[in-house]
């Protein structure tokens, strides 16, 4: 009987959230013991209604009808469950970063993070893996994920390749108030990074005193 409510209130749960979000055996820890939840997953997954991406994750199935297989699981959705579940601070970096934030278009074959936990990669289920890498995350330490990805997009870029439709790209994603608390929690960054924060707001047709 156990089993059957556990299930029923993990099943309740994942319908009330996107169906690309990814969980972890933590994320029901409150509707059962460690042992129903794991014979209630594993019934869930038999039935074909979550599918399994790594050892102890889980996303809702989504089969698309038009291409005629399941949906691929978000790697950027796993690599933050991956760190919520480990406590972890994290943020995309290289070519994650660019994708993520649309300025580039290049699926990288690793999808690598910088995090202040151990460095370790973790291979999905179909494959892909995620690389996180070990930084003293000072920098973005009290930043947002987003800000954070927009840090390490740029410094992966590098000052020189900051085009005009680069800037057009981040201001689309980017409001004047969001440009502006990251300018006052970026005063660590390289000094480049920071100048074009600054660079960014002026675009956006803000005035903004640069202190």
């Amino acid at each position: 009987m156990e089993e059957i409510t556990t299930r029923e209130k993990i099943s309740n749960y994942i319908k009330k959230n996107p169906k690309s979000r990814i969980y972890s055996i933590s994320d029901f820890s409150k509707f059962g013991t460690y042992s129903s939840i794991r014979k209630a997953l594993s019934r869930l997954e038999m039935e074909g209604r979550l599918i399994r991406v790594s050892r102890g994750f889980y996303k809702p199935s989504e089969f698309n009808k038009l291409i005629n297989e399941e949906v691929a699981s978000d790697p950027d959705q796993f690599a933050r469950a991956y760190a919520k579940a480990h406590g972890w601070k994290i943020a995309p970096c290289k070519e994650a970063a660019l994708n993520m934030l649309g300025l580039s278009t290049q699926v990288p074959n690793v999808f690598q993070y910088v995090s202040d936990g151990p460095l370790r990669t973790v291979t999905l289920n179909d494959g892909r893996k995620i690389e996180f890498r070990h930084r003293t995350c000072r920098e973005i330490s009290k930043l947002s994920y987003k800000e954070a990805a927009l840090l390490e997009a740029l410094k992966t870029l590098g000052k020189e390749r900051i085009s005009p439709d680069v800037r057009s790209k981040i201001l689309r994603r980017f409001s004047k108030r969001e440009l502006e608390a990251l300018r006052k929690r970026a005063r660590k960054s390289r000094k480049w990074v920071y100048e074009e924060i600054c660079k960014l707001i002026e675009r956006s047709g803000n005035s903004v005193s640069h202190r």
